[in-house]
């Protein structure tokens, strides 16, 4: 993902005036925090540094490149997008990746420059690095030592006005960086190429497997993937020697409204084994579907590649993940597309070029200047493949709980909304269509790395009435609002950070307003219905919020508030007299 997203049409949103909104927050929030003005001057600010999710060490980030399992170092390399600043993040020669590694997904190492933002001195090179792919050499790339890793990236070519095209090389270092650049630093993709991108401009985000003997790579052109092949790793051809050899819209958005769609990005392809031991290709890539009320974000579509490596759907195309805030993203496993998974790991940039690139401030009343930086990663999940041919997900978080609290049989007559007993009054906050509206849990002044695992039910049988879930960090607000009845939900999200922004209150108005319009956000389908009991899970950290589905949907939204603290709200419709809920809290760090 690079400039080009940032000048895509966007859909009309309908302005608010926020000024009421902002009235409101004051005479209900949490007002824990330091309400300073606060002020960042370096681009190593810890204003939106996440508290166990990555987050880039200095300037500004986005995609992720790849998650590549280390077998000598025992451990997972990563790679993403960073610019050296957030005052204009895609400007050329800004743009490079850095590397880090882990083993559990939520401590990571000292983050390194692994590619240059500008390449060696040559004819084609580049002058900014964009999102590209890290594979192994199986023997096939020339001039490629087998078993050293390979980089094919994306970026603007430095001699012709910022051409994009795709370039290679290759680590001597175990993955650490990528210095032997391949083909003479001349692109092993140029956009110009009669058979390359049809509009001439889009050349990005390359994806490299191995397929029956060969190489293939998908690469992002507009509202087209290009497909290509070769038997070396340099000189690259057609994979459709016939035919166009590309990826329409129609085919990985199938089954979706595609007006206003462009462009894809971040393709990538992997092999996955059902539970009934069938396999499948499963095309991950970024997007939007405005008129589907979806805004940019991470889908997929399962099928098969035909003779020519092209990908061929099964079924439609659906949301990776729910949430606004869930794009760049990258999985593990094996770049042998005749390897098959059974899990694989995925992570994505937490964040949408609708608000973020415009202005970020560190306080909630929008008098600092604006931070220089920003870019934090999503908890890491653990993909699979069902039966069905629906992803579903499950957030990697196993063994690094502490302060464990639990709170059992929680009701509308035995709440939880203090910090001792005597403080757990019942109340309701007004009616809903399905009558009052009943506290179930309120602590404040809680620390932002938590995870929630909330377990509902009815002691009459199915649980009857909408949860609403308000978390407020500062003045700033992620509201969830849940029908079990029919398993839709709303998220609603305020940002006072995002206000007088460098297109004034455009991007504060699109995260407030979000697809719906006049501050009502996003609605989504959890299709999770008429259930007797369900476990969410949610994580929160100081710049996200993640819930997870016991079916395996999930919701991402970023945050931006520079709190450290929060405060928890869960509330219930009962007409019933029924709903309980238990509650597991704990840190991660």
């Amino acid at each position: 993902m690079n400039t080009k997203f940032m000048q895509l049409k966007r859909i009309d949103l309908k302005k608010v005036t926020l000024s009421a909104a902002i009235a409101l927050m004051s005479t209900n929030c949490f007002l824990g925090i330091n309400q300073n003005v606060v002020h960042a001057d370096a681009i190593d600010s810890t204003y939106h540094v996440a508290k166990y999710h990555l987050t880039t060490k200095d300037g500004w980030s986005n995609d992720l490149q790849s998650i590549i399992w280390n077998e000598n170092g025992q451990y997972y390399d990563l790679y993403f997008l960073h610019s050296k600043t957030a005052d204009d993040p895609n400007e050329a020669g800004d743009q490079g990746w850095y590397h880090t590694t882990t083993k559990d997904f939520i401590h990571f190492t000292t983050q390194n420059e692994a590619i240059k933002a500008d390449g060696p001195e040559a004819p084609y090179t580049w002058t900014s690095a964009w999102t590209g792919t890290v594979l192994t050499n199986n023997g096939q790339i020339k001039g490629v030592p087998r078993g050293a890793k390979v980089a094919y990236f994306s970026g603007l070519e430095k001699h012709d006005g910022g051409s994009q095209n795709i370039w290679a090389a290759w680590s001597s270092d175990n993955g650490k960086t990528f210095s032997h650049v391949l083909n003479g630093a001349s692109p092993v993709i140029d956009h110009s190429w009669n058979w390359t991108s049809k509009n001439k401009v889009d050349e990005r985000d390359p994806a490299v497997v191995y397929w029956k003997g060969k190489m293939l790579m998908y690469v992002a052109e507009g509202d087209e993937i290009g497909v290509y092949q070769s038997y070396d790793g340099i000189k690259w051809e057609k994979a459709d020697p016939n035919g166009a050899s590309k990826v329409g819209m129609n085919t990985y958005m199938r089954g979706l409204n595609t007006k206003d769609s462009t462009p894809v990005e971040c393709p990538v392809l992997r092999t996955m084994k059902m539970p009934n031991g069938k396999t499948k290709q499963v095309l991950f890539y970024g997007a939007k579907a405005p008129s589907e009320g979806q805004t940019t974000g991470t889908y997929y579509i399962v099928g098969h590649l035909d003779s020519n490596g092209l990908f061929a759907p099964e079924t439609n195309a659906r949301r990776l993940d729910q949430g606004s805030d869930y794009y760049g993203a990258n999985f593990s496993g094996s770049s042998d597309l005749n390897h098959a998974e059974i899990s694989i790991k995925s992570m994505a940039w937490i964040g949408n070029w609708s608000y973020v690139a415009n202005g970020v401030h560190n306080d909630e009343f929008a008098t600092s200047e604006f931070t220089k930086h920003l870019g934090s990663y999503s908890i890491a999940r653990d993909v699979k493949l069902d039966n069905d041919m629906k992803i579903t997900q499950t957030p990697v978080v196993n063994g690094h709980r502490l302060n464990v609290k639990q709170y059992h049989n929680i009701s509308k007559a035995h709440p939880k909304n203090g910090l001792n007993s005597t403080s757990n009054r019942p109340y309701t906050r007004g009616s809903d269509t399905n009558g009052l509206i009943h506290n179930l849990y309120d602590i404040p002044n809680q620390s932002v790395n938590k995870m929630y695992d909330l377990s509902f039910s009815n002691i009459h049988g199915k649980y009857r009435g909408r949860i609403y879930i308000d978390i407020w960090q500062g003045n700033d607000w992620v509201k969830f609002n849940y029908d079990p009845s029919n398993g839709k939900y709303r998220v609603q999200t305020r940002s006072g950070e995002l206000d007088k922004g460098r297109n004034g209150q455009i991007s504060s108005s699109f995260y407030y307003d979000g697809m719906l319009g006049h501050g009502l956000g996003y609605e989504a389908n959890s299709n999770m219905k008429n259930w007797d009991k369900m476990n969410l899970k949610v994580l929160t950290d100081k710049n996200s919020v993640e819930i997870f589905f016991p079916n395996g949907e999930s919701y991402t939204v970023a945050r931006f508030n520079s709190s450290d603290h929060q405060d928890f709200k869960i509330y219930t419709e009962d007409p019933t007299n029924g709903n309980r809920v238990n509650i597991i809290q704990s840190d991660l760090n």
